[in-house]
């Protein structure tokens, strides 16, 4: 109650513009994470859309991702993504080929991974909002692998509802959330590449 009591403040400041858009976005940016933060794990359903130039468009495929503490997964149509918080698989379906690597605390190295990282790394600034209380928010790092991020949520529940990632090389990411979980029941093997259920897969080992 006291969670909800501090959002609805939030968006009455928002509409009546009595403290700065800067102020606004980077509370709104805080309590988000630490919405997140605050479950065992997440669960997430999104759909996305690939952008090299930032005009043409590839089409839009589904993906699903997981966060537990440091560990994540994220599985899309050509890739996987699992980390257990130590070592870090990429595992590329077509090429049937998994490179293995070391995890590093703090880097923002996929979207979820992010999410949890905006209120620390990023300068917010809110754009936007509409009466419905859809906010949206402009996030700058300049030192990040994401340089640039807007993000695009609901302000009265602090939900994020898509994210505009922007790279270094100029492609854009276009993440729309479908559905978010919390505190599901996951394996202990969850976070890790199984080797014997991919027995033709080629292992590069990149530590």
């Amino acid at each position: 109650m006291k969670t909800k009591n501090i959002i609805v403040c939030l968006f009455l400041l928002f509409v009546a513009q009595a403290v700065s858009a800067q102020n606004n976005a980077e509370t709104l940016v805080r309590i988000m994470v630490d919405q997140v933060k605050s479950h065992k794990n997440t669960e997430m359903a999104f759909s996305y859309q690939i952008s090299p130039d930032g005009k043409n468009y590839s089409d839009s495929e589904e993906g699903h991702a997981w966060l537990q503490g440091n560990a994540y997964k994220i599985e899309m149509a050509e890739q996987q993504s699992i980390c257990d918080g130590t070592t870090i698989w990429t595992y590329l379906v077509d090429d049937e080929e998994v490179m293995v690597s070391d995890a590093y605390e703090g880097e923002d190295n996929t979207p979820l991974k992010l999410l949890t990282s905006l209120d620390k790394n990023y300068v917010a600034t809110l754009t936007n909002i509409d009466t419905q209380g859809n906010a949206t928010i402009e996030l700058a790092n300049p030192k990040g692998q994401y340089k640039r991020v807007t993000l695009k949520m609901n302000a009265m529940k602090a939900l994020l509802k898509s994210a505009d990632i922007y790279l270094e090389d100029g492609t854009k990411i276009v993440v729309t959330v479908k559905e978010m979980k919390y505190d599901q029941e996951l394996d202990d093997k969850f976070f890790t590449f199984d080797t014997k259920k991919h027995p033709n897969v080629d292992v590069i080992d990149m530590r």
